[in-house]
């Protein structure tokens, strides 16, 4: 599990104008260290799989973990909970 740990960097202002602040995405995707050419998505606060329904999203192609990752990170940056479960 320690391949899906990831440390999350602070918050930082982008420019001078304004407090703007910009993060990393909350979710993202990365090879699946378990399943050998597939990926799995992740919540980068609690390094764990995200998971709905009570499914893990582990052993996923990787273009599927990606559009994953975009909708729940897109749920977020909409101010909206991810469904999520």
């Amino acid at each position: 599990m320690t391949g899906l740990r990831r440390s999350i960097s602070s918050k930082r202002a982008e420019d001078t104008d304004g407090p703007s602040a910009v993060s990393d995405p909350r979710y993202a995707c990365q090879p699946d260290t378990a399943h050998f050419g597939r990926w799995t998505v992740f919540d980068t606060l609690t390094g764990l799989p995200a998971a709905s329904d009570g499914r893990d999203f582990i052993d996923l192609g990787k273009s599927d973990a990606a559009d994953i990752a975009e909708a729940l990170n897109s749920y977020l940056s909409e101010g909206k909970d991810p469904p999520l479960v």
